[in-house]
């Protein structure tokens, strides 16, 4: 993609020195702009509307004072936003600041105690729909993200009919499988991988968010499927928000199910003897 350097100088009142490319996003290629003062993340697409609503969602998150790049200027082409440098952070400590962080994160609620978002969000190149009249949390996650993912998996070919078929199965008897009496819709991440929370000696810092009101407990079983934070984190997490009793045996290997078929979708069938794991855990 030409960079409209022009442009930015404008915007930015500085020269721009140089322009580097970082690497491939999931819905277009990603540059670092260096200008004589400051470096910024400059994210591109074909025209969208996602990066506006990846914009907006980063803004939503910063709301509650939780830090995340500032943004500088948004268009249907580009997301400009500061660049994050990152340091040489004790894993230890990473764990720590990562639970504070969270468990505020996930102390917010919202008036209505609905599940979902008040607009359309978005996970990697896909969509994420949230309907605001959403009260059930076993119903929305059955039919606004397992289920279109599935349909998404299966018309890729990456999964099978029979797999749909019991993943559908599944999605209509949650309401057996988990106590929504218990749940109380948090504001997640959703999708929390090592790849989306920077460190450095004065910040954590969340970037790539795909939010929704949910389960708190989603975002740590996405935390455990690929190791993300370890015992340290949940020992400091814990001191706020507690686990419930059927977390380990029932909520992580139902609540990997939605990372694994957005995984599924991007990368193709080597996630599907994951998909497999989880449902002969959850004996389906």
């Amino acid at each position: 993609m030409q960079i409209d350097t022009a442009y930015f100088q404008d915007l930015l009142n500085d020269k721009i020195v140089s322009t580097d490319f970082l690497t491939q996003g999931q819905i277009g290629p990603v540059y670092t702009l260096q200008t004589s003062m400051h470096k910024y993340l400059l994210k591109t697409s074909e025209p969208t509307s996602r990066l506006y609503t990846e914009a907006k969602m980063l803004s939503d998150i910063n709301k509650y004072e939780i830090r995340v790049p500032t943004l500088f200027d948004v268009s249907e082409q580009h997301l400009l936003m500061e660049f994050i440098e990152e340091s040489r952070v004790p894993r230890c400590t990473q764990e720590v600041e990562a639970a504070k962080v969270l468990s505020r994160l996930h102390s917010i609620t919202n008036e209505s105690r609905m599940y979902g978002y008040y607009y359309d969000t978005t996970i990697g190149p896909f969509g994420q729909i949230n309907e605001q009249t959403q009260y059930n949390w076993a119903l929305f996650l059955g039919q606004m993200r397992i289920m279109p993912m599935v349909r998404i998996c299966y018309e890729k070919g990456v999964i099978s009919k029979e797999m749909t078929d019991r993943l559908d199965g599944l999605c209509r008897d949650l309401y057996k499988r988990i106590d929504i009496s218990a749940i109380t819709p948090s504001l997640l991440h959703g999708d929390l991988w090592s790849g989306n929370i920077l460190f450095n000696i004065k910040d954590t810092v969340l970037i790539d968010p795909a939010i929704y009101f949910g389960d708190r407990e989603m975002e740590l079983a996405f935390i455990l499927l690929f190791d993300t934070f370890g015992d340290t984190f949940f020992e400091y997490y814990t001191r706020v928000h507690s686990l419930s009793k059927d977390f380990e045996d029932v909520k992580v290997p139902l609540y990997q199910i939605y990372p694994l078929l957005v995984h599924a979708a991007l990368y193709g069938s080597s996630y599907v003897g994951a998909l497999e794991q989880r449902l002969k855990a959850l004996k389906v």
